[in-house]
């Protein structure tokens, strides 16, 4: 599996309404593309939980690489270069990965977080993935609301970034989610759902 981000950040002023729209017109052609196991169209307001801009920031699931690398080529990414300019893309080859038996349509996720965290440069990548697996299947079973979790190394950095897939609304996150960046999905589109594993 990867994980995949790009966040685009707007003017202070910008109507988000507008993302809305773009969200509300584009995203249902993403409910059947092929190869693609999750996207949730992210949106970040500025003064609201946090966010110190607008932001459109989807994040991406591919259960395999030809896929990603399918879209970056074609004409999905296309349109946002065209829209936007083209943006750094974050991508992570996948650590740990969990979601909650309760997941049975993608559709209910309706809020992201992301959290990063700095590795020791001689971390046990191996014991770690083991641990942060044990923790997402664990994280998943015994907290309300939180649908999956998908965890990725960035070995250029040496970080870890944690995504968590929330059935519930930025305003009731649980408090100890508040450290990491929330978003509000807009559109959910999982055609390759059942394929996903770390």
């Amino acid at each position: 599996m990867f994980i995949m981000q790009y966040s685009i950040t707007l003017p202070a002023d910008y109507d988000m309404q507008a993302i809305r729209e773009r969200v509300a017109s584009k995203g249902p052609a993403f409910d059947t593309l092929d190869g693609l196991g999750l996207k949730c169209f992210l949106i970040r307001e500025r003064g609201r939980f946090g966010a110190q801009s607008n932001q459109y920031a989807p994040v991406y699931l591919w259960p395999r690489i030809d896929a990603m690398w399918g879209f970056l080529a074609g004409p999905g990414f296309a349109g946002i270069k065209q829209s936007f300019g083209t943006p750094p893309v974050e991508a992570w080859p996948g650590l740990a990965y969990a979601r909650s038996v309760r997941l049975t349509d993608p559709r209910a996720i309706v809020a992201l977080t992301r959290e990063d965290e700095v590795l020791h440069g001689d971390a046990d990548l191996i014991e770690r993935s083991r641990r942060e697996t044990d923790a997402a299947l664990d994280a998943v079973e015994r907290t309300p609301g939180l649908l999956a979790r998908a965890v990725g190394l960035d070995p250029t950095n040496w970080r870890l970034v944690r995504f968590d897939f929330w059935a519930i609304s930025q305003r009731q996150l649980p408090t100890h989610s508040h450290r990491a960046r929330s978003y509000e999905v807009l559109h959910v589109s999982a055609p390759a759902f059942a394929e996903l594993h770390a």
